[in-house]
């Protein structure tokens, strides 16, 4: 379920699918915002994080962005962590903000809060943290609970009360239609006076070109034209972000969890694009599995091996033309550096390295064993941005967690 109901029937959403994105050409803005509403859902917040840019949430229901609401309620703090108990059952509201963006919102079991607060441990924040009731953390150091080191807490609260049934409601927060959001920031209205100038200019180029050919000398027109050096680089670069695939692969890892009857134990994501699961049954027939996947828009297939459940791949917008190439060296130090505050340990193999003429393909492996699926997506927060090529992924699953590798390629000099 993406949203919490409320007794009052205030629903507050859990976005699918949060990203920030450039709104320096409207258009190009409008039709990237309704091409991920096309996967994650027609319901949307715009929230300007910079006059170029908008932090946009999506979801398939509306109602109220959760995270968000709960931070503003708090005065919107740079880091903060919130956690309440929800009356009559073994789940928790849970809020985490990094950096004045909301990182994490929804209801989890409270047996699992402690796994998706681990990773914070290892880095440097100063946490606002609200509890109320039963949760499993705690102030100092306690059997059962997640404490932090002084360093990391800016101040620690225990509430006398729930905050949920009472949460104040925020318009600012509210997800609506794709054009309704877009237009009540003003965007996707009719251009009158970018097209009033468009049409004076279209004729005063119409005019000039009308004179100028009438005097024109025919001249022979080149058929070969040099090549670009840098075209492959170029190519392999205008593909979908690394971290894009990887929040999609996260995506998938936790709807395979829900799969009625039947476990998945591995995960693969190869040149096709697709996130195939592997599942094993726990005494519940085919049709059970045949029904999940047509709700959650999967396909089943049965092999020798056994039975598999592959997810449609979702569309990805390409990166931009790059105008610049990095050295391979700074790029893999990088990375490395990134990886160490979520993967403790040598976890990064460099394999080898072909030269293309102007820029050289460094293949390189990304190791990892018994994570939970949380650090499966924080290692893909790491990869933004930076000039790889996701090749495959592969996941084992266990009681002990989630072990295998990611395969990048690596563009550089």
């Amino acid at each position: 379920m993406t949203y919490i109901a409320r007794e009052d029937g205030q629903q507050f959403v859990i976005p699918s699918y949060r990203d920030v994105l450039s709104a320096k050409k409207s258009g190009l803005f409008q039709k990237e915002v309704r091409l991920v509403a096309n996967n994650y859902g027609e319901y949307i917040a715009l929230q300007r994080k910079s006059p170029t840019q908008y932090e946009v949430a999506f979801s398939p229901d509306p109602g109220y962005l959760l995270g968000e609401t709960v931070w503003s309620y708090f005065k919107r703090p740079r880091d903060l962590i919130y956690c309440e108990e929800i009356a009559n059952s073994n789940e928790a509201i849970l809020v985490i903000v990094k950096s004045g963006s909301v990182y994490l919102d929804g209801k989890f079991p409270i047996d699992s809060i402690a796994d998706e607060l681990l990773v914070f441990q290892t880095q440097t924040n100063q946490f606002d943290i609200y509890i109320y009731g039963n949760v499993p953390i705690s102030q100092t150091p306690e059997e059962g609970k997640i404490s932090f080191e002084d360093s990391s807490v800016k101040s620690f609260n225990v509430l006398d009360q729930a905050l949920f049934p009472k949460l104040p409601i925020v318009s600012q927060f509210e997800l609506k239609l794709v054009d309704d959001a877009l237009k009540a920031q003003g965007i996707g209205g009719f251009p009158v006076k970018t097209l009033v100038f468009i049409v004076g200019l279209l004729a005063l180029i119409w005019g000039t070109w009308n004179y100028l050919s009438s005097n024109q000398e025919i001249l022979p027109i080149p058929i070969v034209t040099p090549s670009d050096p840098y075209q492959a680089y170029i190519d392999a670069m205008t593909s979908p972000d690394p971290y894009l695939e990887m929040r999609n692969i996260h995506r998938d890892l936790i709807r395979s969890f829900s799969m009625p009857g039947w476990t998945p134990i591995s995960l693969s994501y190869k040149g096709d694009k697709a996130v195939e699961v592997a599942v094993i049954s726990n005494g519940m027939r085919t049709n059970t599995l045949y029904a999940w996947a047509k709700q959650n828009n999967a396909t089943v297939s049965a092999r020798t091996e056994g039975f598999f459940v592959t997810f449609k791949p979702s569309i990805l917008l390409n990166r931009p033309k790059p105008d610049k190439i990095y050295s391979t060296t700074s790029v893999i130090a990088n990375l490395t550096d990134r990886l160490s505050y979520v993967l403790p340990g040598n976890n990064l193999t460099i394999g080898t390295s072909v030269n293309k003429g102007k820029y050289v393909r460094t293949t390189i492996l990304i190791n990892f064993s018994k994570i939970v699926p949380t650090t499966l997506n924080l290692i893909g927060q790491q990869l933004r941005n930076l000039p790889l090529v996701l090749n495959s992924l592969t996941i084992n699953m266990s009681d002990e967690g989630l072990s295998g590798s990611i395969s990048l390629t690596v563009l550089g000099n």
